[in-house]
């Protein structure tokens, strides 16, 4: 899903007016930091000054807390694109109230919120799991940890909605061939931290051990709410 999360901020830092980007989050956990990490440098990679402010409502479900997350964001900055890493649809909900453009996450909901829904971080878990069942039927499934990306149709970016623009669909496609293909992909160095460190050097990339495990930092650009 960080490979989708990237490819939903270059979408943020192509349609913001003001490189000003909201993040509501669940629990500043490995997972979570690297949507994070990959929506900012995905944003960053287009719009070199954009910023992105984080509040964690450390719920993955609850309303409630989820409203309040979005609420103080947009009330601290004038944020003008907001995306989440929460199952609640409120983020939504209280953009939309404020004209505040927004980017979901686990499935298309752009129906719901027709005026400000630009795409969402999407999963497609049939395609992983009829594979496993498959397996299962025919006596040969063995249970393993296994990474997959993008090009095997589990992550993608739902469908543009129609505020979305064309520039911005041709930057996206470009950046989606690039990690298909494995050309690149989102943390290849250099990669430097919001204090200013190096952390990924020119021509290295994080181990996937890295990126399940190690991520209790932030790449430049992010902000963290209290």
């Amino acid at each position: 899903m960080y490979q989708a999360r990237y490819l939903a901020g270059i979408v943020a830092g192509m349609e913001t007016t003001n490189g000003e980007l909201g993040y509501v989050a669940a629990f500043p956990i490995p997972e979570v930091i690297r949507g994070i990490n990959a929506f900012a440098l995905g944003a960053r990679s287009v719009r070199p000054d954009a910023k992105v402010y984080v509040r964690y409502c450390h719920s993955w479900t609850a309303d409630e807390p989820a409203a309040d997350a979005c609420t103080k964001l947009l009330d601290a900055h004038p944020i003008d694109i907001i995306t989440m890493h929460t199952d609640s649809l409120m983020p939504h909900k209280i953009a939309e109230s404020r004209g505040v453009k927004s980017i979901g996450y686990n499935k298309d909901n752009h129906d719901l919120f027709t005026s400000t829904y630009l795409t969402a971080g999407e999963w497609n878990w049939q395609v992983y799991y009829r594979r496993q069942i498959w397996d299962c039927l025919r006596g040969k499934f063995h249970g393993r940890h296994t990474w997959v990306g993008m090009e095997d149709g589990i992550v993608k970016l739902s469908a543009f909605s129609n505020l979305v623009r064309k520039e911005t669909k041709t930057a996206v496609e470009a950046a989606n061939y690039r990690l298909v293909s494995r050309e690149q992909d989102v943390f290849y160095g250099p990669i430097k931290d919001n204090q200013g460190n190096m952390r990924v050097e020119v021509g290295e990339a994080m181990s996937d051990q890295a990126l399940l495990t190690k991520f209790d930092w932030y790449v430049e650009g992010v902000s963290v709410e209290q």
